[in-house]
C-alpha cells in the first residue's frame, strides 16, 4: 500500500511538471460534482477514493490524457470541458468523438479492453480532473454491483451517443453536420444557446470531419442569414428552429 501510494505520488508530481498543477485531495464523500456512479459507493469506499485519487488543474488547451500511452487511470472531470477526440498517423487533422464536462467519466473505454490509451483528451477551457487509479477503480467494480450497473450504463450512453451522432452526418450534407454540430453543442454541451467557451472553426471541422474551409464558409453563411452571431469565436444561436429544419433536411 505504501508502495503504491508513492507511485501515486510520483506520477503526479509529473503530471504537475509537465501538464498541470497538482490541488491537494478533496473528500470524494462531500463532493458535489463527483459521477453519478459514485453515490452507489459507501463513506468508506468513498475515502478510500479520496485517499488514493489526485485532482489536477488544467489550463485551456493543455493535453490531459494522451492516446498511445499506457493505461493506468481513469477521470473524472470535476469542472470545465474537456473534449475527446482521435488522432492519426496519416493526417494532421483529429477527429473529436465527444465532450466531457463536470461529473462525467474518462476512460471507461479502456477497462478490460487495452493496456494503451485509445483517445486524447484536451481541456477546452480552464479544467480540474480527478485521476482515479485504474487498478482501484476496477476493484470497486467487482465488490459494488450498483456501482458496476451504474458504470455499465455510462458506457452504453456515451456509446450509443457516439455513434448515433457519426452515423447521422454520415448521411448529412456539409449544411447539415454544421446545423447538427450547433445543435449538440447548444443543448448537450454549452446547455446555452450562448457558447461562453470559444469553439474554433478547426473544432467545427474536425467534430464534423470536414475541412476547416468548408466549416468557415458554412458558419458564415449561416451568421449573413442571422441563423447565429459570432464574435472573437464566442458563437449566440438566433434560430434553433431552422438550424433544426436544416439538420433534419440537410
Amino acid at each position: 500500500m505504501l508502495m503504491h501510494k508513492f507511485h501515486l505520488c510520483i506520477f503526479a508530481a509529473r503530471l504537475e511538471k509537465i501538464m498541470g498543477k497538482t490541488e491537494n485531495v478533496h473528500n470524494c464523500v462531500d463532493c458535489a460534482n463527483k459521477a453519478d456512479c459514485f453515490e452507489h459507493l459507501s463513506k468508506s469506499e468513498l475515502m478510500e477514493v479520496s485517499k488514493s485519487k489526485v485532482s489536477i488543474l488544467y489550463k485551456k488547451g493543455e493535453i490531459i490524457r494522451k492516446q498511445g500511452t499506457f493505461v493506468s487511470s481513469i477521470l473524472i472531470v470535476k469542472k470545465g470541458i474537456a473534449k475527446v477526440y482521435k488522432e492519426f498517423d496519416h493526417a494532421e487533422n483529429v477527429s473529436i468523438v465527444d465532450f466531457r464536462k463536470s461529473g462525467q467519466l474518462i476512460g471507461l473505454s479502456d477497462i478490460y479492453n487495452a493496456s494503451i490509451v485509445q483517445y486524447s483528451v484536451s481541456a477546452l477551457n480552464d479544467c480540474e480532473v480527478c485521476i482515479i487509479d485504474i487498478r482501484l477503480f476496477e476493484k470497486l467494480l467487482n465488490s459494488n454491483t450498483g456501482f458496476a450497473v451504474d458504470v455499465i450504463k455510462s458506457i452504453n450512453n456515451q456509446t450509443c451517443g457516439i455513434l448515433d451522432f457519426h452515423i447521422q452526418n454520415n448521411y448529412k450534407q456539409l449544411h447539415g453536420r454544421i446545423a447538427h454540430a450547433l445543435l449538440i453543442l447548444s443543448k448537450h454541451v454549452f446547455e446555452s444557446d450562448d457558447f461562453n467557451i470559444p469553439f474554433t472553426r478547426r473544432d467545427f471541422a474536425e467534430f464534423t470531419n470536414m475541412s476547416s474551409m468548408s466549416a468557415v464558409r458554412i458558419l458564415k453563411n449561416f451568421r449573413d442569414d442571422h441563423l447565429i452571431e459570432m464574435n472573437n469565436g464566442l458563437i449566440r444561436i438566433l434560430d434553433n428552429e431552422k438550424l433544426e429544419k436544416i439538420f433534419k433536411n440537410g
